[in-house]
């Protein structure tokens, strides 16, 4: 067995020529030491600071999605009160029976009428 570096921490010994035996890897690339997979963790600590920020920026973002949700509601609402909903309802022929006249001919009707 051959010595360790000083920086390395103890318990933890380099490989010798006979511990390579004990290493495999199967069809995914994974690499087996005695027949186990090697995995490699590294949890996700946060600190308080970094908590708090994420609550706020979470918060956030909920309340501008709730935005985005009423003020779409808000104009689409605006949209059809200003055509009387005839978009998404029914033709303004089946709505008033008849088929309304351009605004040209409203106002030259009405014109007539006056002279």
């Amino acid at each position: 067995m051959t010595t360790p570096p000083n920086q390395w921490p103890t318990g933890v010994h380099p490989i010798a020529v006979e511990d390579f035996e004990r290493l495999g890897i199967n069809t995914e690339n994974e690499l087996f030491w005695d027949g186990r997979r090697v995995e490699i963790r590294r949890p996700l600590i946060l600190t308080w600071p970094q908590k708090l920020l994420a609550l706020v920026v979470t918060v956030f973002a909920i309340l501008g999605g709730l935005g985005a949700l009423v003020s779409g509601v808000k104009d689409g609402a605006e949209y059809l009160c200003a055509c009387d909903g005839h978009r998404l309802s029914r033709s303004p022929q089946t709505y008033y029976g008849t088929t309304p006249m351009p605004y040209g001919i409203i106002a030259k009707l009405s014109n007539d009428a006056l002279a």
